[in-house]
């Protein structure tokens, strides 16, 4: 048996590697590697599942590598500010017509060097967990340097409230990134005794 050759077509012995005549290598043509034998369209649908794969990877690896930029924000505050309320009191006013005032003491811990766009908001809620009011101030209105509890989130209102615990958030561009919760003690608000 013989073969040709594909360049020139010169007649060659069947265990030839190369053409006599024009030099050209047949063990490429002989290899029958793998891509060779499977038709085009299987060949497509490699190359194609390759490209998702390798794309998907890149996907991923991008995704977490910005979710991990994301969780190393300093500027993003967390703990801010700490603070142990102390004390809910209130008082009742006769004068015109008759209001009730609600306010919060605490003493702050430690607060950020720059107090510029912080804020604390202070809600009443009563027994059911329905809200009473609240009042949002500023936290460079609220804080000043002290060793004693400082008052804030003073609320006013008409109806008789019968508060039952005070939540005092503090924010941070939109988000709450503090949040303190307590009882209150109705002993100590005047219009209640």
């Amino acid at each position: 048996m013989s073969k040709n050759c594909p360049k020139c077509g010169k007649e060659l012995p069947d265990d030839a590697r190369f053409c006599m005549d024009c030099g050209y290598t047949l063990e490429k043509q002989e290899s029958g590697g793998l891509l060779d034998s499977l038709p085009l369209p299987t060949i497509f649908i490699i190359l194609i599942v390759a490209i998702l794969v390798i794309g998907g990877v890149f996907i991923l690896s991008a995704g977490s590598g910005d979710n991990n930029k994301a969780s190393d924000k300093s500027d993003e505050p967390t703990h801010a500010v700490d603070m142990t309320i102390t004390d809910v009191s209130g008082w009742d006013s006769d004068s015109g017509k008759k209001s009730y005032t609600l306010y919060t003491e605490a003493i702050f811990n430690s607060v950020p060097g720059d107090l510029k766009g912080y804020n604390v908001k202070t809600t009443y809620y009563d027994s059911n967990g329905t809200e009473i009011g609240h009042e949002t101030e500023t936290l460079e209105d609220v804080y000043y340097d002290s060793n004693y509890a400082l008052s804030f989130g003073y609320y006013t209102t008409y109806k008789l409230p019968d508060p039952d615990h005070v939540k005092v958030e503090i924010i941070k561009g939109g988000k709450v990134i503090d949040s303190y919760t307590e009882q209150i003690d109705k002993n100590r608000i005047d219009y209640l005794n």
